[in-house]
């Protein structure tokens, strides 16, 4: 059934509560209904001093927020946990003009790439900035990119939900210093940031009898929750001069999804320290918010005693990259953005040409370690090599699940290169978990299905 503008009307409601850490929303029960078309306005951080700043480049004013949910008094809707990272991966499923000139604006990411002059390669598109007194560094959040369960949903009524709130936990402003939020970590660039009063915005339904029709119509709904777990690549042993190089293969059991029918997911490789995502105080591109190339990678997942992939399962970066495309869709990412290893035999001089995405000089070389001795080959530089996500199709319900997971370390000073693929990782599952909601009698009951 349409609803018309003339039917709506739209509301700003403050938050019953905020600090740096929390901020939370309840929405009043008069037996009004709501279009699920909620969003957050005035999200983001503001300063009161000099030194612009900019957002974490793969999740704009995002990734100020660590955990988002939906609740109905004390019962869970909808949640996403690491939001900054989930967000990442599906800003890189929208095109690149949507993030160049849509999305960079609403939630002040960069992943959209331009041709930059004079140089003529590519650069990050220009995004919002945090700074005194603007209101152009403030962002809005859909909250359906949150929520799939906004989507299955014809309406919210507060006489089916009677006790509506939407929960946010941001990141703790000390880990400001980890480039969880800003690119740039460093002294006056971070003095006085906080986290700006957000206001959500819904859009109140006036017609009482389109509210009943839609309550009368409203038996169920299905959806898929995104999902989170997290496990740990330890160090790879025996690393520490530029010439060793030492195999690892380690299997990672996952035990998040048990019982619970998942369909895709994704796989996120990041550094255990976040600090090594930042080139002195400065985070080069996705940071922590990425996902890590790793050198002679092979991956595989088993579930309920079989393989995801046979064989050898994916052992290169082209069937890595095909096998996410195929899960999840085109995905817009710089030129070998999913490659460990890209550069020239010689690294260029400070002074000497840009490669394909404005680096100087290139990283990471070829070799194994380049003719100036500098080991930056063969290395994962930091804008390249960290949009390399897995993804699978799963397809099942889950009895039993782990990960095999497969490379070469090598070693690195963490000079004009990465910190070294032998680090310890942390590897971050996000799941699509099914699940339904069935209405009777003026109550409901959520389980996953």
């Amino acid at each position: 059934m349409s609803v018309y503008s003339t039917s709506l009307r739209t509301q700003l409601i403050d938050p019953q509560f905020h600090s740096q850490d929390r901020c939370e929303f309840r929405l009043d029960n008069r037996g009004q209904s709501y279009m699920p078309t909620m969003r957050i306005g005035n999200l983001g951080l503001s300063k009161s001093a000099n030194h612009n700043n900019e957002y974490n480049a793969g999740a704009g004013a995002l990734g100020i927020i660590s955990r988002i949910r939906l609740m109905d008094g004390n019962e869970e809707l909808d949640s996403l946990r690491n939001v900054a990272q989930w967000m990442t991966f599906k800003n890189a499923l929208k095109t690149n003009s949507q993030n160049t000139s849509v999305f960079n604006q609403l939630d002040g990411n960069r992943q959209g790439k331009v041709y930059g002059a004079p140089s003529g390669f590519l650069e990050m598109a220009a995004t919002k900035r945090i700074r005194e007194g603007q209101a152009d560094t403030l962002t809005t959040l859909d909250l359906r990119e949150c929520f799939p369960f906004l989507n299955s949903i014809s309406h919210l009524s507060t006489k089916l939900f009677e006790n509506l709130r939407v929960v946010i936990e941001y990141v703790p402003t000390v880990k400001i210093s980890q480039g969880k939020m800003v690119q740039n970590t460093g002294g006056a660039h971070v003095a006085n940031i906080v986290k700006t009063l957000p206001v959500l915005i819904v859009d109140e339904i006036e017609d009482e009898a389109l509210v009943a029709t839609l309550d009368r119509q409203m038996t169920s709904a299905s959806w898929v929750s995104v999902m989170h777990d997290q496990a740990n690549l330890p160090v790879v042993p025996k690393v520490t001069a530029y010439a060793e190089q030492a195999v690892q293969r380690v299997q990672l059991r996952i035990n998040g999804f048990l019982n619970k029918t998942v369909s895709r997911m994704m796989i996120a490789k990041t550094y255990e320290n976040p600090l090594h995502d930042l080139d002195g105080v400065q985070v080069r591109a996705l940071g922590g918010n990425g996902s890590k190339a790793l050198f002679k990678e092979s991956i595989n997942m088993r579930v309920n005693g079989g393989n995801i992939v046979a064989g050898n399962g994916l052992d290169s970066p082209a069937q890595i990259q095909g096998m996410l495309s195929d899960t999840w869709g085109s995905i817009t990412t710089t030129p070998f953005a999913n490659q460990q290893s890209v550069g020239t035999d010689q690294p260029y001089a400070a002074a000497g040409p840009l490669n394909t995405i404005g680096i100087t000089p290139t990283v990471p070389s070829v070799l194994l370690e380049a003719p100036a001795g500098d080991g930056t080959g063969p290395q994962a530089g930091y804008e390249i090599s960290n949009s390399s996500w897995i993804g699978l199709p799963i397809h099942s319900r889950i009895s039993d699940m782990s990960f095999d997971i497969g490379r070469t370390g090598t070693f690195s000073n963490g000079t004009n290169s990465s910190a070294g693929n032998f680090q310890a990782l942390n590897i971050h599952f996000f799941a699509e978990v099914q699940r339904s909601m069935t209405v009777s009698d003026g109550s409901y009951k959520i389980f996953d299905a």
